[in-house]
């Protein structure tokens, strides 16, 4: 079986931490599920208007291998998964 049949996509719900190196944004992945993961962020990625602490958006994973794809605003169409939904 080839290994691109495995790979899938996940939305992550996540909220800004802060700016804790420079260039990057540290986000807490799961907010709210007791478990907490951060995720450090390029700043480039994520939109000016949710860089403030405690904004609220989804990232997108490439699985496997966990690679970010992008950031999605909660409401935005993601063509990777709401596509096969329709």
């Amino acid at each position: 079986m080839a290994i691109n049949s495995l790979c899938f996509y996940v939305r992550v719900p996540a909220r800004v931490l802060g700016c804790l190196r420079g260039g990057e944004i540290t986000v807490i992945l799961f907010p709210g599920h007791g478990l907490v993961l951060t995720e450090p962020i390029q700043t480039y990625l994520i939109p000016e208007n949710l860089r403030m602490p405690n904004s609220e958006f989804d990232v997108l994973f490439k699985h496997p291998g966990r690679e970010m794809i992008r950031v999605l605003r909660h409401d935005e169409f993601c063509p990777e998964i709401d596509a096969s939904n329709e």
